[in-house]
């Protein structure tokens, strides 16, 4: 081969070179004697030879997630091209329409992008529709068989196609391998080693570079200074069979989640509400799936009560800052089903407090305040000091959100002594600006500005972004009242820019609710419309009722100065029903706006054509009102 080689300028291509990879040195030999051979070889790990460079090949492109593509868009994917080219091979029919679209797209996720695997789900559509395979997907390994009989055995199912990789690991390798199945989304070699390697017994970092090397693993973004791996979730899948096979999968998955709960109940919980409240924040959206399922394994533990609600109780934070109040709730609603739950205890006190509030968030102020109050009567009667100050806190927030400031204020001051008390700097801020909000609620303006300057400047000493935005917010709520506009833009726009990147959803949205109303005093209505839009579709998104009530009264009296004065009486008497619906009041600023508006909207309408408009806004549903407010969405 040498004598034949050696004069030759040609390339020379070695595919599935894996399986004679320790015969690497020949190809150097080869490249050694002919100088101008070049060698391209197709393998699932490297030859390691001097001068070699690698090309990672990545699993094809994936559609997006978000559903925002168009049929044309997705038609032009390469996974879902893949998918339909070959169910047209098995199926000549077939044809990607809008009723199979986001299965198709669905499927093509589900599998990676994985060429084979999305050749072997298509061929599935001689006799499954696409939903029906979507259906099938959890058992994947069963289901992906039947590929071409000339192909090679590997080829013909996924199955043999990882099981002829899982047979060239080393037996530390394969036993690494099916422990990291456990995690879900990623993992650090940190969580690794604490997990999958509790005896020390094998080399975790030596084990981690070869199923690398092999493409069992892929390495992810990095965190920080930490390296982050991954597996496809097809490869995943038969780790995890191997893991249940060698009988490992319960005591893995209670290592998992362990070490999990464990971070999450002693430092994120607690950190969520300091100066390095953003590192815990990303760190839970980058172990979401990891964190899911921990909660999932937490609700299995016998007598894990007071585990569940602990970890409800860290989350709380991140469930609110990053915009999984829905799936929050679900979460807490499965543990306050839990039998040993329905006693007043300590962890029933705590779920009820995490569940209220979030009701509170999404705009069920009558839910909340009662699962609060339960909560605060559970913690009197055991005399549990340390909860009874944000139980306090809490129930002043309720009352505030349904317009009942004065009575709000006891509670709020009594939580504001509790927390000063315990040193409690993060909620004792936190409260001073609620009882801003009280006082303004009262009508008086100089005292609320007094105290949302007094928080914004311990804020500020205290050095967490979202506090000082919360009280430079507040501030121009404010501002807003006493009719300063421009000053009320210089606080919302020093808002945005404090939290442009921190992943504050809920609050981002409000934000840009609030510069809506800003534009619509200064007559800039085409911005003042792209602010509510956007302000709405973010509270849509949240589940946030109030703050869907309260975007609908902005375009009200918006598109009712543009002439649509009929449009704007319908969304504003909308508005205030869907508003009503939540138990909840406007806010000052916006009670002032939304007077406004009905001012300009009635003095141009008859009685008549007012109780009209009035009649058929308040006889919405919130999906009817949405759908009329935006009905491009």
């Amino acid at each position: 081969v040498i004598d034949y080689l050696r004069d030759k300028r040609l390339l020379l291509v070695l595919d599935n070179f894996e399986q004679l990879v320790t015969a690497a040195p020949v190809v150097s030999g080869l490249l050694a004697a002919a100088p101008h051979l070049k060698v391209i070889a197709s393998s699932r790990t490297a030859l390691k030879l001097h001068g070699e460079r690698e090309f990672p090949v990545p699993p094809l492109e994936l559609p997006g997630r978000d559903g925002a593509a168009t049929l044309e868009e997705l038609a032009g994917n390469e996974s879902i091209c893949l998918f339909v080219e070959r169910a047209q091979a098995v199926r000549p029919a077939f044809a990607l329409t809008q009723d199979n679209a986001a299965a198709v797209a669905d499927i093509c996720r589900r599998l990676d992008g994985l060429p084979l695997a999305i050749e072997l789900a298509a061929a599935r559509v001689k006799l499954l529709s696409p939903q029906a395979i979507l259906a099938r997907l959890d058992d994947r390994l069963k289901l992906l068989t039947g590929g071409a009989r000339d192909l090679p055995a590997r080829h013909q199912a996924l199955r043999n196609t990882l099981e002829w990789s899982y047979s060239l690991l080393a037996p530390q390798e394969k036993l690494l391998y099916a422990r990291l199945g456990v995690f879900a989304g990623g993992f650090t070699l940190e969580a690794a080693g604490a997990v999958c390697n509790p005896d020390s017994q094998l080399d975790v970092l030596e084990g981690l570079t070869s199923l690398a090397d092999n493409s069992l693993l892929r390495q992810a973004e990095e965190a920080g200074d930490e390296p982050r791996f991954g597996m496809l979730e097809t490869i995943r899948a038969y780790a995890l069979e191997k893991l249940a096979e060698i009988g490992e999968l319960a005591p893995l998955q209670e290592r998992h989640g362990r070490y999990f709960s464990g971070v999450l109940l002693q430092q994120a919980g607690e950190q969520l509400y300091s100066p390095r409240a953003l590192y815990w924040l990303n760190w839970i959206e980058r172990e979401i799936d990891n964190v899911r399922a921990t909660l999932d394994w937490s609700l299995t533990v016998a007598d894990g009560a007071e585990l569940d609600a602990g970890l409800a109780w860290s989350l709380l934070w991140f469930w609110y800052r990053r915009g999984y109040l829905s799936e929050g709730r679900r979460w807490t609603g499965h543990v306050l089903a839990l039998p040993a739950l329905q006693k007043a205890t300590p962890p029933r006190a705590l779920a009820l407090v995490v569940s209220g509030m979030m009701a509170l968030w999404q705009g069920e102020q009558e839910n909340g305040l009662a699962k609060i109050r339960e909560s605060l009567a559970i913690e009197l009667q055991l005399e549990n000091e340390q909860m009874v100050a944000p139980l306090l806190f809490g129930n002043g927030v309720a009352l505030i959100n349904m317009g009942r400031d004065s009575a709000a204020r006891p509670f709020l001051e009594e939580a504001q002594a509790l927390f000063k008390q315990q040193h409690q700097d993060y909620f004792h801020i936190f409260t001073i600006v609620h009882l801003g909000n009280v006082e303004l609620g009262l009508g008086n303006a100089e005292q609320a500005r007094a105290l949302q300057e007094e928080a914004y400047i311990q804020a500020q000493a205290f050095d967490e972004n979202w506090l000082i935005s919360f009280a430079l917010n507040n501030l121009g709520e404010v501002a807003r009242v006493q009719g300063q506009y421009q000053q009320a833009r210089g606080y919302y726009e020093a808002c945005e820019a404090l939290l442009c990147d921190t992943g504050d959803t809920g609050d981002l949205a409000r934000f840009a609710h609030s510069l809506g109303y800003v534009a619509l005093h200064e007559g800039d209505y085409s911005r003042a419309g792209t602010q509510f839009r956007d302000s709405l579709a973010m509270f849509r998104r949240l589940g946030n009722r109030r703050g869907m009530a309260e975007c609908m009264a902005g375009l009200a009296g918006l598109q009712a100065r543009q002439g649509q004065v009929a449009w704007g009486a319908v969304m504003l008497n909308a508005a205030e029903a869907v508003l009503q619906s939540t138990g909840g009041a406007w806010w000052p600023a916006d009670r002032l706006e939304v007077e406004r508006n009905q001012a300009y909207i009635r003095s141009a309408l008859d009685e008549a054509a007012w109780a009209e408009a009035q009649a058929r806004g308040r006889a919405m549903t919130l999906e009817q009102a949405l759908a009329f407010a935006a009905p491009e969405a």
